[in-house]
């Protein structure tokens, strides 16, 4: 046999090996299936929102309690931190030498009593006396004595009121009720000398004033807003503006406030004006000095809301995942607005977060709550609507998933 002949019959061998392996197993391989998403289409309902800016507390009154007269510190008569009412004593200056200043004025006052009603007898004795018994020079001058007599009168008096006034401030009182600071000075220590030593500070906090600043396009709201009551025969007194208070530890204060001014100018630097409130502290719950978020309300009609984990960021903006009528993906840009959190009746239900869509979806667009990790535009998904809008959270896994996907987008 040549070698031209074994060359060729080698050939035909491998050719029909290669036939036997292609017909040995010829399945039919099926395409992927569409993976599953759950669904579900935004929720229109009326819905109350809040405007939030940021605002500091403070007590309706904070007094600084100062000694007003010199002398050693003798008593303190409150406990620090402790409720006082108006009235109450709350030091006591050694008054010594201020009982002593009182009496010596009160001897002074009547010394010149004395010599008043000396110069008057004498000036009644010369008038009676008449015209050929004296001469008018000893009645004019009799006359400058009652009134040299007055004055002299009038100036002890003057300085018994201030010897009784100094007495007064040594005994301090409480000049309004509220709730006591810290002591700065000890018992035993000189206070007042040639200065009006602050002693400690009183806060009346049973009402608590909170100041924010809002920009001017709200300012022109609140102006439009009271424009509108006083229209309807409402005044401005009468106008009563509800907020609440978010605490710096996230929590809602359990009392609403009113806005009870509104400044009457912008500030040309910041273009800002202020607002204050008042919150009613009864069981002194808020303290001056807090950081806190005002919340003003805002009613939404037929506000447009979906779950706010089916909303995805990436560097262009928000976005969510819609399944459209042939079950396919698409990325769809919106603009959000305010996030609502809507209480849960159970106890074992977690509370649901919602975020308010201003533009990029409508009542009937289906938008991917549960399933994220699979979604990518124009793939095709199996979708399943959520019931009742009860939308469970995914997994922290899936969520870090699904950020690290629009991050590639």
């Amino acid at each position: 046999m040549t070698r031209q002949h074994i060359i060729v019959s080698l050939a035909a061998v491998a050719a029909v090996f290669t036939i036997c392996g292609c017909g040995g197993k010829n399945e039919y391989a099926p395409p992927p299936t569409a993976p599953p998403v759950t669904v579900t289409t935004p929720e229109i309902r009326d819905e109350v929102v809040y405007r939030t800016f940021p605002a500091t507390t403070a007590g309706v009154a904070e007094v600084d309690i100062r000694a007003r007269v010199r002398g050693v510190l003798e008593e303190r008569t409150f406990q620090e931190g402790a409720v006082v009412k108006e009235g109450e004593r709350l030091f006591l200056i050694e008054q010594d030498q201020y009982e002593a200043a009182v009496q010596a004025a009160t001897a002074d006052v009547s010394r010149a009593k004395a010599a008043l009603d000396l110069a008057k007898t004498n000036l009644g004795r010369l008038q009676r006396a008449g015209a050929r018994a004296v001469s008018e020079l000893d009645i004019e001058t009799a006359q400058a004595q009652v009134a040299e007599a007055q004055a002299v009168l009038n100036q002890a008096e003057a300085k018994l009121d201030t010897a009784k006034l100094d007495l007064s401030y040594t005994d301090i009182k409480a000049p309004v009720s509220g709730r006591m600071s810290r002591a700065l000075v000890d018992i035993g220590n000189l206070v007042g000398n040639n200065e009006a030593t602050l002693l400690t500070t009183i806060i009346n906090d049973e009402e608590i004033r909170v100041f924010f600043e809002v920009p001017e396009r709200q300012m022109l709201e609140f102006y439009r807003y009271r424009a509108n009551k006083a229209a309807e025969g409402i005044n401005n007194k009468d106008v009563i503006e509800k907020v609440r208070l978010e605490l710096a530890d996230g929590t809602i204060y359990g009392e609403l406030g009113e806005i009870d001014f509104i400044d009457n100018r912008v500030d040309e630097s910041s273009r800002t004006a202020s607002i204050r409130a008042i919150f009613p502290n009864p069981e002194y719950k808020l303290a001056s000095g807090l950081f806190a978020t005002i919340g003003y309300p805002e009613k939404i009609k037929d506000a447009v809301l979906i779950p706010a984990l089916a909303v995805m960021q990436d560097l262009e903006g928000d976005f969510v995942w819609v399944v459209d009528e042939s079950d396919t993906v698409r990325l769809r840009r919106v603009e959000t607005g305010a996030v609502v959190t809507v209480k849960s009746d159970d106890p074992n239900v977690p509370n649901r977060r919602e975020v308010i869509i201003q533009k990029g979806l409508g009542k009937d667009d289906r938008v991917i709550v549960a399933g994220l990790q699979r979604a990518r535009d124009g793939s095709q998904v199996t979708p399943t609507m959520a019931e009742n809008n009860a939308v469970k959270p995914e997994q922290p896994a899936e969520l870090k998933l699904q950020k690290e996907q629009a991050t590639q987008q």
